[in-house]
């Protein structure tokens, strides 16, 4: 076989994880690697030794041997490992990653001669363009760039451009320079009409983003019309030798060695990845189509779990949609993606503009998983109101996860599912709010109380002491004032659910209406839906719950909420209300051992005696810590 094209080598590797290559010889050293980055450590194949000194990326796509000095990219691995030589190496992986070798071809300089030109003749447009952008032809485009906040001093590095509305204008320029016709219309350039009028320029009266490969050569052009009335708003070139949509992400060459130590953003225009990566995020986009499998497992060569970062509009989330169809036979316990959906009608420059990096950061940190986001746009089909949608839902899942081809993600991703989906029916689930990682369920933090205390730490002759009876539960018909203030407080501040939701939704509350009204609250957040006292009211009333929309109603009336004060910053009453989530649950679980010792005390238990000691010093230290904390912060209410 003749000398291969440089492009299929560089499609081999880019479809060819090094990690799956390499980890099929060797034992990846746990306590060194770093899975999660890409990142990891062995015993090296070709020498022996104790520790591991041999490193594989997967962002460079290359090993190396700090022992021995073995290094190389996937090629080398398995020519080394199995004596073959180099065309027998590329055969291998290419079948490993579904690509067929090129047939035998003696045209093959010839090709890469012409394919050469073309990318002359592309680098040399976008030097055109550039000086375009520069001239008194392009001071729209300098003030579209402008108002988007993207200074001069960022056009080369995002290689902007202007490209003036002449039929001829570039023709003209790259045919006097020496660039060829045919090559000019090879590479995109230049279009020929049906009817043989001349040959005429592809980009006209357009703002130019120059598209480079993954060795960062251009390749081709998105282009904006600035135009408000002007169609299509994107331009983007066509597929030619040196370029394919489907197989190309823009800015991929200059986000893959951000993304060694950052999480890869897969956003959906242009302006939003130059504004991601202007404030620090590698940021890349698909090319005018819907997200490839191509295009994700050269997104996993950067970065092995991807955030999918749409805008926040219906448009949006059908895209994101259509990205999670593409990726579940894809996925594995070792790649994934997550979905990060912004704010209805915002995109990220539109977000980082209002919020800042910080907004956008928000945002990034309640990207959904895997599961989660699947829940959600399933669940997102119909209203789940009757009993066959619910099962409609549930077999949809089944059928969704079956795609995963991976059994041991699989397997992982079916019991997940199936505890989202309660937690979202309210059944046989502690309220966990969909999109959150699994996490073992929250304790009460007691670890400063003081143990034992010693027999003379309550009254013997008194078991049924008033300290201990404070203890015990009460019997009350409705729920006491101090816990409907603390479930209800998020009703009055939303965005005390940002941070204490798994905290809420651990409490443990004896009223059946005010737990139903707390569930209520936790899905409806799960969901994305309104939080805020009347859309809660509407939602038990076509639910007939009578007692929840009780408790809700005396929840209405209180005058103020002590966590929602007009005087308190959110982060000031967020800070109070977990405290008092926390403090909430340790006296219950107090309560509930006060009662029990009470009660074995009154059948003669010697022992019990003790116990109930200890349980005494332990509320004084409680009540202690609780006036100490509330010293200069809000009043403790949720004392019952």
């Amino acid at each position: 076989m003749g000398k291969l094209d440089r492009s299929f080598l560089d499609e081999v590797l880019n479809r060819t994880s090094i990690l799956d290559v390499v980890g099929r010889r060797v034992t990846w050293d746990r306590r060194k690697s770093q899975p999660a980055r890409g990142d990891m450590w062995a015993c090296c194949p070709f020498h022996k030794e104790d520790s591991p000194s041999f490193h594989a990326t997967e962002s460079r796509g290359t090993y190396h041997c700090f022992g021995c000095g073995a290094h190389g990219n996937a090629f080398d691995f398995v020519m080394a490992m199995d004596n073959v030589g180099f065309m027998e190496a590329v055969e291998r992986l290419a079948r490993d990653a579904g690509l067929s070798m090129p047939e035998r071809d003696p045209q093959a300089e010839v090709r890469l001669e012409a394919n050469q030109r073309l990318l002359n003749a592309l680098e040399a447009a976008q030097d055109c363009f550039a000086q375009a952008l520069r001239s008194a032809d392009g001071a729209r485009a300098r003030a579209y760039l402008d108002r988007r906040g993207i200074p001069e001093a960022d056009w080369a590095r995002f290689g902007l451009g202007w490209a003036p509305a002449g039929s001829s204008w570039l023709r003209d320029r790259l045919t006097q320079a020496g660039h060829r016709l045919e090559d000019l219309l090879a590479a995109g350039l230049v279009k020929q009409p049906d009817d043989g009028r001349a040959p005429f320029d592809f980009y006209r009266g357009r703002l130019m983003f120059a598209v480079t490969d993954t060795r960062g050569r251009t390749v081709s052009f998105g282009a904006r019309t600035l135009d408000p009335d002007g169609t299509p708003k994107y331009l983007n070139g066509p597929e030619t030798a040196v370029f394919n949509k489907g197989r190309n992400l823009y800015r991929y060459a200059e986000a893959r060695p951000m993304a060694r130590d950052r999480q890869l953003l897969i956003a959906e225009g242009y302006v939003d990845v130059i504004a991601l990566e202007r404030a620090g995020w590698p940021a890349v986009a698909p090319l005018g189509t819907a997200l490839t499998e191509e295009q994700l497992l050269l997104a996993w060569k950067a970065h092995r779990r991807p955030v999918i970062c749409l805008d926040g509009d219906t448009a949006g989330l059908r895209a994101a949609g259509r990205a999670l169809e593409r990726a579940l036979p894809l996925v594995s316990a070792e790649r994934s993606v997550g979905f990060a959906i912004l704010p209805q009608g915002q995109d990220p420059d539109d977000l980082l503009k209002a919020k800042g990096r910080a907004g956008m950061q928000e945002v990034l940190d309640a990207a959904l998983p895997l599961g989660a986001f699947l829940v959600r746009m399933e669940a997102d089909r119909e209203p789940l109101v009757s009993a066959e949608a619910r099962a409609g839902l549930r077999k949809r899942l089944r059928q969704q996860v079956a795609r995963v081809t991976d059994p041991d993600l699989q397997a992982e991703l079916k019991a997940e599912v199936g505890e989202r989906v309660r937690a979202l029916f309210g059944r046989d689930a502690p309220g966990e709010r969909p999109g959150s990682e699994t996490r073992a369920p929250w304790q009460p933090q007691r670890r400063n109380a003081r143990r034992g205390g010693g027999p003379d730490a309550i009254d013997p002759t008194a078991p049924a002491s008033q300290e201990l009876r404070q203890m015990a539960p009460a019997q009350k018909a409705g729920p006491p004032r101090a816990q409907v203030e603390l479930v209800t407080a998020p009703l009055r501040l939303p965005a005390l659910l940002e941070t204490g939701w798994e905290a809420l939704a651990a409490l443990t509350l004896d009223h059946p209406g005010l737990d139903r009204l707390r569930h209520v609250m936790l899905d409806r957040y799960a969901a994305g839906h309104t939080i805020e006292m009347e859309a809660v009211r509407h939602h038990l009333a076509t639910q007939d719950d009578s007692e929840a929309l009780a408790v809700l109603q005396t929840a209405g009336a209180l005058p103020v909420n002590p966590f929602v004060r007009a005087n308190t910053s959110p982060d000031d009453s967020a800070r109070a209300w977990l405290a008092a989530l926390e403090r909430a649950e340790g006296r219950r679980a107090l309560a509930v051992e006060a009662a029990e010792g009470l009660s074995a005390l009154a059948d003669g238990d010697a022992a019990a005696m003790n116990r109930l000691a200890r349980l005494v010093a332990e509320r004084r230290v409680l009540k202690q810590s609780e006036q100490a904390s509330a010293a200069g912060a809000l009043p403790d209410p949720a004392g019952s």
